[in-house]
């Protein structure tokens, strides 16, 4: 069933489709405490997302949104939070890139849940200082590259070569001054840019996106509205322009609802600002932790879950 309310600017006005909410019946006593990501398997006649479930496994939902199964686990991930779900392929097969941002690991598993191999914590002078500790939140994939980005911990950018499984570089850091840029307030999320050419990470306690080298260099700062705290970034094309969807986790005007930011991927303008809970009724929708976009069949979704408390949900463009 779609709801008639709908929030947004045209030409991204969406509404909530209550009837996609489409969780297995085992998942909904979990769905509280998700807390993570979704990846997007963008490759033509696939089209399945992936995310990960604390105490539940992996969930896999179909292409046309109607359908989730659930991929079970190595028991000694059982009781790991997946903070973010990634895809890609590496040694010519596809994979899921969990960061585990309470267990100092990134796990890489296949697409059927069974362990690859773990990367540890980073072997870095710079970790073994007492006070940096490591949780990693977000990664991205760059040919043989991952890149692991340390949101909750030191906040360092730290990259592995994967067929040695040899740390290969660092850079950033942790900063509290919303002026100095090379550092994070908090390094939540990141994605590479619509060319492929770089890096850009969600720094969410200063509410920008800092946009640098696969080298670790510093070329932009984009600002959100201060006190929006962005979670991520998915870029998506329509027709010749991109864009990108932002899930933030708090709105500019405390004790507000958070909001769902549609932006032009060139400038980082807000072009569109969706409010699930004002505006579409969402009760559970306080704070967003993730958002994706997703076509199917020519229509144009926002996959979404809130955090704390956790909770699944869809938007369709209308």
């Amino acid at each position: 069933m779609q709801s008639k309310k709908t929030s947004g600017q045209g030409p991204f006005v969406f509404t909530y489709c209550e009837d996609l909410r489409s969780l297995p019946q085992k998942a909904l006593g979990f769905e509280e405490g998700l807390h993570g990501g979704f990846a997007v398997d963008k490759r033509p006649d696939y089209g399945h997302i992936y995310y990960g479930m604390l105490g539940c496994g992996l969930l896999r939902v179909s292409p046309d949104l109607t359908t989730q199964d659930i991929i079970e686990l190595p028991l000694k991930l059982e009781s790991v939070n997946f903070h973010s779900t990634k895809i890609g392929d590496f040694d010519g097969k596809r994979r899921l890139f969990l960061s585990a941002n309470n267990d100092e690991m990134v796990v890489i598993v296949t697409l059927e849940g069974e362990i690859d191999f773990i990367l540890p914590k980073p072997e870095f002078d710079e970790y073994r200082e007492a006070e940096n500790v490591y949780k990693p939140t977000d990664t991205v994939l760059e040919g043989d590259r991952l890149f692991v980005a340390d949101g909750y911990g030191a906040n360092y950018i730290t990259n592995t070569d994967l067929p040695t499984r040899q740390w290969s570089g660092i850079f950033g850091g942790k900063t509290q001054n919303p002026e100095e840029h090379g550092k994070f307030g908090t390094a939540h999320g990141m994605n590479r840019t619509p060319l492929g050419s770089h890096l850009a990470i969600a720094d969410r306690l200063h509410s920008r996106f800092e946009i640098y080298t696969f080298e670790g260099r510093f070329t932009a700062s984009h600002s959100l509205p201060s006190g929006s705290r962005p979670c991520g970034i998915d870029y998506f094309k329509r027709g010749d322009r991109w864009y990108a969807v932002v899930g933030s986790l708090d709105d500019p005007e405390k004790g507000r609802p958070a909001p769902i930011y549609i932006l032009d991927g060139t400038t980082y303008q807000v072009v569109s600002t969706i409010r699930p809970k004002e505006e579409l009724g969402i009760e559970r929708a306080d704070h967003i932790h993730n958002a994706v976009w997703h076509e199917y069949d020519g229509q144009g979704f926002l996959v979404c879950q809130s955090w704390n408390p956790g909770y699944y949900f869809v938007l369709a463009g209308v």
